[in-house]
């Protein structure tokens, strides 16, 4: 049973850190949208509208700028949870969720970081254009990067919790056999 729980306050920890950073990236799809799936042409303010939101964001104070860093903590807990218990359905589905939550954060810190840069510093509209379809790219990205964790982590919740029913089964059918 206590393995149960760990395993399960694991993925509620792992869960809600991935739904928060959906959040956040949710909010951002309204700029997004136009720079991905739309000719930008077509709809000439959404261009001045991604930069003042970006730029907006950019300025904003620094305490807001860390709670990000306390979702990951939430993570890097679940995380270590799940790797502590070193069985290997746990190394393969909390070490591949890893490795996206890695490259996740890896496309943020070489797409997203240097774009908002550029944008905040740039006047030219061509850099801008392209500095917001990079960002909006990455937002994808690490979006299909949070679908992949979850989808990890539930297979992985249902494999265990099916295993261990199917452990807590064995033993009744054992004694069933020897009477």
């Amino acid at each position: 049973m206590p393995r149960e729980h760990m395993q399960s306050t694991k993925v509620v920890l792992i869960l809600c850190s991935c739904f928060f950073s959906y959040g956040t990236h949710w909010s951002d799809w309204a700029f997004d949208y136009y720079m991905l799936w739309a000719n930008p042409m077509d709809h000439p303010e959404a261009v001045s509208r991604a930069v003042l939101y970006y730029t907006t964001q950019v300025q904003a104070p620094d305490i807001l700028k860390y709670i990000p860093f306390v979702n990951l903590i939430i993570a890097a807990f679940g995380f270590a949870a799940g790797l502590a218990n070193m069985t290997d359905g746990n190394v393969l589905f909390d070490g591949a969720s890893l490795v996206l939550m890695l490259f996740g954060l890896s496309t943020y810190a070489t797409s997203v970081k240097p774009a908002l840069a550029t944008i905040t510093s740039s006047t030219d509209e061509k850099e801008l254009i392209s500095s917001l379809k990079n960002i909006a790219a990455a937002h994808f990205i690490i979006v299909l990067a949070i679908t992949g964790i979850i989808g990890l982590q539930v297979a992985h919740f249902l494999l265990s919790r099916r295993a261990s029913s199917a452990e807590n089964e064995t033993p009744a059918v054992v004694e069933k056999k020897d009477q």
